[in-house]
């Protein structure tokens, strides 16, 4: 499936958990920030073609940037959360 599909998928599923505007709007930048990194940096649109190779690609790239390793540490939960979301909801067969 398209990563931007799953992504909207998931904002609507953390909107039906009912979590705090900040927790929403912290998820949605750091979702966006990934998907953009993933369609620009490594060319991929689809979230089955993303391995741990390009999530370390990504963790690198925002060390790189001045990101501070607890920063990265909640990013890196905050995407490991989405992709167990996917999982868990069975979007993808492929996770």
């Amino acid at each position: 499936m398209l990563l931007e599909d799953i992504l909207e998928e998931y904002d609507y599923y953390c909107i039906s958990k009912r979590f705090t505007r900040k927790t929403l709007i912290n998820k949605r930048q750091e979702l966006k920030q990934f998907k953009r990194f993933m369609t620009e940096k490594r060319g991929i649109v689809e979230l089955e073609s993303i391995t741990t190779h390009d999530i370390k690609a990504y963790m690198r790239y925002k060390q790189k940037s001045g990101l501070k390793p607890q920063s990265i540490v909640s990013m890196l939960k905050m995407i490991r959360a989405f992709f167990l979301g996917v999982k868990k909801r069975n979007v993808s067969k492929k996770i």
